[in-house]
């Protein structure tokens, strides 16, 4: 099964070039007539605006052959707002899903942080949500997917608009995993421990990586995958990033 990875969209109240860049990476998925899910990994709105997730709405609603599409909250986004305006329509807001067979787990990073150690931007998971995903990992294989990476990819700055509680969240993982996350506007597969971690590339805009402060690049567009059994255990090919 393929696996579309749109994030990072940063939509406004009023449409811009960023609907144009959405809009185009979801008649790419539409066009598409296999087996496939479509995940929306959060930053949906720049600002959390009920306009900006009622246009995305519409957008999937012109897509007939995209009939499994899943969301979560990124940091610039409000859960709350969104499932108001996603209400009975084709985005879910799950905390768990079996697309095709593939059992999908949804982790929410959205939260802010409770310290002031970190910087905006930075996101926790609360003990609920732990809870949630020690349980859901424990014994079956299960893709995660999240806005924030739950492992560090990247230097310093990066790490200051992680997950506050990151040690807590690893700490679940007693069994290899995928987990499939945005937030870095950049395209990375790291493993440590058990965690292998994906982040797809944004539909918004870039980052620099190599920088030592945050700065902005035209590498955009979306990250697609495949899913797959073997022996008893889920496997994610990566297999491109479509560049617009």
């Amino acid at each position: 099964m393929k696996i579309y990875q749109i994030t990072d969209t940063h939509l406004a109240e009023a449409s811009n070039d960023l609907d144009t860049n959405l809009i185009r990476l979801l008649d790419i998925v539409n066009q598409d007539k296999d087996d496939k899910v479509l995940l929306l990994t959060g930053d949906l709105a720049n600002a959390a605006v009920p306009a900006a997730y009622q246009r995305i709405r519409t957008y999937l609603e012109a897509c007939e052959s995209i009939t499994h599409c899943y969301a979560l909250a990124g940091n610039h986004d409000d859960l709350h707002v969104m499932k108001a305006c996603f209400k009975g329509n084709k985005i879910k807001i799950r905390k768990s899903a079996i697309v095709n067979g593939f059992p999908f787990h949804f982790l929410d990073t959205s939260q802010k942080p409770l310290g002031n150690d970190m910087d905006l931007g930075a996101g926790r998971v609360t003990n609920r949500e732990i809870a949630a995903l020690r349980k859901a990992i424990r014994k079956t294989p299960k893709l995660i997917v999240s806005h924030h990476p739950i492992i560090d990819v990247s230097g310093q700055w990066f790490k200051q608009i992680g997950i506050e509680n990151q040690a807590d969240v690893v700490r679940c993982f007693n069994h290899k995993r995928t987990v499939i996350s945005g937030h870095a506007h950049h395209y990375f597969d790291i493993e440590q421990g058990n965690v292998r971690q994906l982040v797809g590339i944004a539909s918004a805009y870039g980052f620099e990586h190599q920088s030592n402060t945050p700065q902005r690049n035209s590498y955009l567009g979306m990250s697609i995958y495949k899913a797959s059994w073997s022996q008893g255990e889920i496997c994610v090919e990566h297999l491109n990033n479509y560049l617009l």
